[in-house]
């Protein structure tokens, strides 16, 4: 239970937290929210460093990094499905993991102790429960973190996984006092060069058929 994972994160001092391979923002929002809040209660707690992160989501990372585990440390995986889904750079962890909280459904079992709640519509979700149990004062920094694992996962809260806890998130992490607006843009609304390019092309090319109810487009490979 959250409790339980709550009380065990309490009775240890020295974490180390892994991500998943090419990290979306909810393993990286997770980890960075969950190392500022163990932090924030006194605890030594670092990320893993995942050199597939893309520049996007490294500001998340900032000053929570380390290149490998320390002696002794708890190893917590976030949003990590299967042990396969560690970067190939983590593979030799992959017997090593203590903890594992994740929200997917129909996963493999690989640590000795998991909370998996495929009701959750993100990691984070299970994150932000935890800070309750620990009693821990949300700052701008885990605000930060956990609004954007919870709206990333969430398509900005389009997406039918789309939870009320995800929108209590959101509120309290603008009562924090998270400027959210840049996140937004950032990540939901700004393009690549490259991104425009293809929409682009994919726009000129569509055909509308069934009375214009369907349509259909592809990329020439020669394009």
């Amino acid at each position: 239970t959250r409790a339980e994972v709550a009380d065990y994160l309490d009775k240890h001092d020295h974490y180390c937290i892994l991500t998943h391979r090419r990290p979306d923002g909810d393993t990286v929002g997770s980890a960075a929210g969950l190392c500022h809040a163990l932090r924030s209660i006194g605890k030594d707690a670092n990320i893993l460093y995942n050199p597939e992160i893309t520049p996007k989501y490294e500001p998340l990372f900032e000053g929570l990094t380390v290149k490998e585990p320390g002696e002794g440390n708890i190893i917590v995986a976030v949003d990590v499905a299967e042990d396969h889904m560690l970067p190939k750079a983590h593979g030799y962890l992959r017997n090593s993991v203590d903890l594992r909280i994740d929200h997917h459904g129909g996963n493999r079992e690989f640590t000795p102790k998991s909370l998996v709640d495929p009701q959750s519509a993100s990691c984070a979700e299970i994150i932000w429960d935890i800070l309750g149990e620990l009693d821990i004062q949300m700052d701008e920094k885990m605000a930060e973190a956990i609004y954007v694992a919870t709206s990333t996962d969430t398509g900005c809260f389009r997406f039918s996984n789309t939870t009320p806890l995800a929108h209590r998130i959101a509120a309290d992490a603008i009562e924090a006092g998270l400027d959210f607006l840049p996140h937004n843009r950032t990540f939901f609304e700004a393009k690549s060069k490259v991104r425009f390019m293809i929409e682009r092309k994919m726009f000129d090319d569509m055909i509308f058929s069934e009375n214009g109810e369907v349509c259909c487009s592809w990329l020439d490979r020669a394009w």
